[in-house]
């Protein structure tokens, strides 16, 4: 899917709310975005309240775990990677692009979407290389932005001249009631997921770095793992990612790239968060992981981590790990030659983290 796809799902009533408050630009560009949205809106209202009528009862009585494994860390620290291998446990449920795309009815309307779907959302994903499909892993983030209608990615699709979007959300939380609605969201998606596949929930996403707090109170035992990178990698590979995304799903002509001082900033912020808030997890419940380091050796920092947690590392899941290496080892990744003056302002925003991590500052 090449446009509009943040939202495509979304119920009728929620997206014309998101329309109503932010408006668009009259531009054909944005009326057929537009105008794809509704519709679909539209169909996802219709599919919704038939599976409401079919499992709301299921749902609500469906017990919520306790302890799911949550990967949290900045955007192109390697998470989608560690959660592509670990959703091949077989002990996982973690949600998939389908029911983080539909997450109102994605119980029963497989059949419906799916020949529509399965055309649209194949390839590879437009920053990088990582295959798309309905039943890859994908980040909750999308679907507590359809039920909730909260997320900072709002800005993505409504962008506002001036500063870095996520600049404007220094907890990637809602305020006042929408908070409850949110946290109601992600209740209800999560025992959605299990009424679907009643396992230990895995969950992937960078948001979540920032609600380590709310989450330990909605999942008390939840276990974190944090995934760090060199900042030279994620810094231009962030910047190039959100102006992809930016440019194929605003509304508006507003849209524009952040710059390298704004996207180091924030990795430099949510960093600081992330120490401070895991210094309350316990050390059993929580776990890191250096990127480079992952990279060379997958499967022995898989490992090492499974240890760490008391994991139980199957031969099933060795298996699988195995087949999956060996299927993307011709895999090339994105190449970023950074400029000198770019690698200046990362390191006078980050050269303390970075001397941390022993990360070289050329």
């Amino acid at each position: 899917m090449k446009s509009a796809y943040l939202i495509a799902g979304t119920r009728l009533t929620r997206f014309l709310k998101m329309v109503t408050r932010n408006g668009i630009s009259l531009y054909p560009k944005y009326l057929v975005r537009f105008l794809f949205l509704l519709q679909n809106g539209a169909w996802a209202s219709i599919f919704h309240r038939r599976e409401k009528k079919l499992y709301e009862l299921k749902i609500q009585n469906q017990q919520l775990s306790d302890n799911p494994l949550i990967i949290i860390g900045h955007w192109r620290t390697g998470s989608t990677y560690l959660h592509q291998l670990l959703n091949l446990d077989p002990n996982f449920v973690t949600p998939s692009v389908f029911q983080a795309s539909l997450p109102d009815s994605f119980l029963t309307s497989r059949k419906s979407y799916e020949p529509i779907m399965g055309k649209m959302i194949k390839g590879t994903r437009p920053m990088d290389q990582v295959k798309l499909g309905l039943d890859e892993p994908l980040e909750d983030e999308y679907a507590l932005f359809r039920l909730s209608g909260y997320s900072p990615l709002e800005q993505v699709i409504f962008p506002k001249k001036g500063r870095y979007f996520l600049k404007n959300f220094p907890g990637f939380l809602p305020e006042n009631g929408r908070l409850k609605k949110w946290k109601e969201s992600l209740i209800y998606f999560y025992k959605k997921l299990l009424v679907y596949n009643c396992k230990t929930i895995l969950i992937k996403n960078p948001f979540h770095s920032l609600r380590i707090n709310i989450l330990t109170e909605i999942f008390p035992n939840a276990k974190f793992v944090h995934i760090v990178r060199h900042p030279y990698s994620v810094v231009p590979s962030t910047q190039r990612m959100w102006d992809i995304v930016g440019t194929q799903n605003s509304m508006n002509n507003k849209w524009q790239k952040p710059s390298i001082q704004e996207v180091s900033e924030v990795l430099r912020d949510m960093m600081n968060i992330i120490d401070n808030d895991l210094k309350k997890i316990p050390e059993n419940r929580k776990y890191e992981i250096k990127f480079e380091e992952f990279e060379k050796s997958p499967k022995e920092s898989i490992k090492a981590m499974y240890g760490h947690f008391n994991f139980d590392y199957t031969d099933e899941f060795d298996l699988k790990l195995s087949d999956f290496l060996l299927s993307i080892k011709d895999y090339q990744k994105n190449k970023y030659t950074l400029p000198e003056e770019n690698k200046t302002i990362i390191n006078g925003v980050l050269k303390p983290w970075m001397q941390r991590y022993n990360y070289s500052i050329k």
